[in-house]
Order: structure tokens, then C-alpha cells, then sequence
């Protein structure tokens, strides 16, 4: 699946499966003459060059090389530091409130996955409350130093369609990390509503996680599996070594535990089956870790988005993210579901286009839409079709 890919990409790629395996790094990692700058800033926009380090550190590489991988190392040990420190006062917070929340990734994810949690780097920490409490933990992040963090658009705006907003500190931005904040699992680009998670049975299978003073919460196997394949899926069109690398290690974590009935119940139950398949798939070819051979084939989605995917797939391969308002369509289960995403993006609500645009007039709402619909168009054609 997926096109040829660059030098950087099969090195990271050999990088990640050693990391994964626990094996020494292998020839493809030094053969040849390896363009180094080209590696190190593709391993820096994925947010790998902690893990190549430990993979390369024993190597002779240059040591320009490995003091820029070393610099990546140091600062991602740096961040989950700080990561757990604001998490634990958050969660202390929230509990001396009343408000229950739900680790999704950063620090929570790290420890519960990987064998050196500060291997894992975050840009910030995910959190779930329920929809009845949103406005109490916006209050509680408000109290704790956080603003609502979106250029593009309002709180109020994140609050009425979306299912997430991002927070981050107003005293010293360097030193936090910001907050998102979620009472939803599945976040569709645009105003597409796609299916959606039943969120009171998430609620009810929560484990406890962490290794800290301060007690938390998270997904449980099943349900973590579930929502680290459908971000994938359909927030980062399966491309990113980081998030597959995410889903491996939780395989080889829970191998031989995970209830997979329970999974393709609930992917079939809750319509993701396209989402779930294509990141389970992914995650096999990448780090030969993968779901038994019935469970993939029942959760396999037919018809003609999927065919269309699939072509995109080996014709685009890693490009895919940049069809992000494409592919999560794409991913749909049911062909209702996608009419109705599609028709929400024709026709929007005029709330919502006033909300989003920041128009007074509905006039003046739908043309800024229209307007940016073109612009996604023409960059998704480009995309899709282009050299």
C-alpha cells in the first residue's frame, strides 16, 4: 500500500520497527551514504529523533548527527517531565471538583505503551469529560491559568460544533504544555458529522492508568485501540510513523488480551469499520503486528469509497494527510452518512457559517464559505492528481 517511498522514510522506517522490536538498528539505517539533513528533518517533523537516537546512538555517525538527535531526546525527556507535572495538577484539580476526565494520549499513553514513557513525544495533553461537564472544565482550566487557544475561530464556536478546543497557559507558554480538551472521540473536519463513539458504555469500561501519585483514568484496551486507530485514520490519513507506532506497541502490549469480538462489534455497531480496517491494515504492513486474519477481513469495508481509497492509497502513499478533508468522508461506513457530510458542506447551517467566518450577515457567512470550499477543493484535486 502506498507509493515508493524516500530515503528518510525507509530509514525512519527501519528505525521504528527496531525500536519497536527491541533490536539493534539495522543496515538500512547506515547503508549506502545517507543523507543525514534530509533524515534528521524528516525525523523531526514526526517527532521520532528521541526515538532514532536511542536506535543510532551506538553507531558511528557524525557528530553533528547525533548532537542534533541527542537535542531531540533531551527535549522530549524534558517535555513528559513537565507533561506529567501539569497533569497531575489538573487531574488533582478536577477531582477536588467533581469532574471526571479521561486520559486519551501525551504522558498517560507514554506510560501505559512504551517501555521509557520520555521516548514518546506529545505537543500536548488530551483530556475527556463528559458533555455535561464541559462548561464546569473550561472553568477549571480558566482557574488554572489556561485560555482557549484557536485563531481560527471562538470557544463558543468549539463548544456549539465541535467536540474539541484547545487550551494553552497565559503565564508562560514555554513551560506548559497546552491542554485539549475533548468530550468527543472522533473530531470530522469542516462540519461533517460522521459517526460517532457511544460515549456512556466508554465511560463505564474506564481502567485506571498511570504510574503516578495522582490517580487517573483512561480508555480501556478495546476502546484505546478503537480511538488510536481512527486518529490515524481519519485525522492523519494513516500517514505519521508515531501514531502506527502508538497502535503497534498497544498490540504487543495486550497481544493475546485483546477481546476482538468486542472490537468489530463495536466497529460495525458504531459504523467506523472503513477507519478501523485501513489503520489495522496499515499498522500490519508497517510493524508486521495485526488483529487475527477473520477479524480484519469482517471488519473490511466494500463498495466504491473504499476502491477510491485504495487507489489513492498506492497512488499517493504518505501524501495522503494532505486529503484531510477528503479522506475522512472516504472512511464512512455508510453511504448516508456520507451524502450527509457532503451536504453539510454544501449547505452548512447559517449559525454555523456565522460562527465560523465571524459574519454578522448570512450573505457575508456563505461567501467567505464558498469561497474556502473552492480553496479545499482545488488544493484536495492538486492532492489527489498531482505530480
Amino acid at each position: 500500500m502506498g507509493s515508493s517511498r524516500s530515503r528518510a522514510e525507509v530509514v525512519l522506517a527501519s528505525a521504528t520497527r527496531a525500536f519497536l522490536e527491541g533490536a539493534p538498528a539495522g543496515a538500512a539505517l547506515t547503508a549506502g551514504s545517507p543523507d543525514w539533513e534530509g533524515i534528521l528533518r524528516r525525523a523531526e517533523a514526526e517527532r521520532l529523533a528521541p526515538l532514532l537516537y536511542t536506535v543510532v546512538g551506538s553507531l558511528s555517525l557524525p557528530s553533528p548527527v547525533l548532537d542534533r538527535l541527542r537535542a531531540g531526546w533531551v527535549s522530549a525527556r524534558r517535555q513528559y517531565l513537565l507533561g506529567v507535572e501539569q497533569l497531575c495538577r489538573v487531574l488533582a484539580e478536577f477531582e477536588r471538583e467533581g469532574v471526571a476526565l479521561l486520559t486519551l494520549k501525551g504522558p498517560a499513553l507514554a506510560e501505559a505503551l512504551y517501555p521509557d514513557p520520555g521516548l514518546r513525544p506529545f505537543t500536548d495533553l488530551d483530556l475527556l469529560v463528559r458533555a455535561a461537564d464541559v462548561r464546569r472544565a473550561v472553568s477549571l482550566l480558566s482557574a488554572l491559568g489556561y485560555r482557549h487557544q484557536d485563531p481560527g475561530h471562538s470557544l463558543e464556536y468549539d463548544l456549539a460544533w465541535r467536540q474539541s478546543a484547545r487550551f494553552a497557559s497565559g503565564e508562560s507558554p514555554a513551560d506548559l504544555v497546552p491542554v485539549d480538551l475533548h468530550w468527543g472521540l472522533l473530531d470530522y473536519p469542516g462540519i461533517a458529522r460522521g459517526p460517532s463513539m457511544d460515549l456512556d458504555e466508554v465511560w463505564e469500561r474506564a481502567v485506571k492508568v498511570g504510574a503516578w501519585s495522582q490517580a487517573a483514568r483512561g480508555l480501556c484496551p478495546e476502546d484505546l485501540l478503537i480511538y488510536l486507530a481512527l486518529h490515524w485514520a481519519v485525522h492523519h490519513a494513516s500517514s505519521g510513523a508515531l501514531w502506527g507506532l502508538d497502535l503497534a506497541f498497544l498490540l504487543r502490549r495486550h497481544s493475546g488480551k485483546l477481546d476482538w469480538e468486542a472490537v468489530a462489534e463495536r466497529g460495525m455497531r458504531w459504523r467506523i469499520c472503513g477507519g478501523l480496517y485501513f489503520a489495522l491494515r496499515k499498522v500490519e504492513e508497517q510493524f508486521a503486528v495485526g488483529p487475527p486474519p477473520r477479524v480484519l477481513d469482517r471488519l473490511r469495508p466494500r463498495g466504491l469509497r473504499p476502491a477510491v481509497l485504495e487507489w489513492l492509497w498506492r497512488r499517493r502513499g504518505e501524501q495522503l494527510e494532505r486529503l484531510d478533508y477528503l479522506i475522512p468522508v472516504l472512511l464512512m461506513d455508510r453511504g448516508s452518512d456520507f451524502l450527509r457530510a457532503l451536504a453539510s458542506g454544501a449547505l452548512p447551517p447559517a449559525g454555523w457559517a456565522r460562527f465560523r467566518y465571524g459574519r454578522e450577515s448570512r450573505l457575508g457567512a456563505y461567501l467567505a464559505h464558498y469561497g474556502r470550499i473552492g480553496k479545499v477543493c482545488l488544493r484536495t484535486a492538486r492532492a489527489a492528481f498531482g505530480r
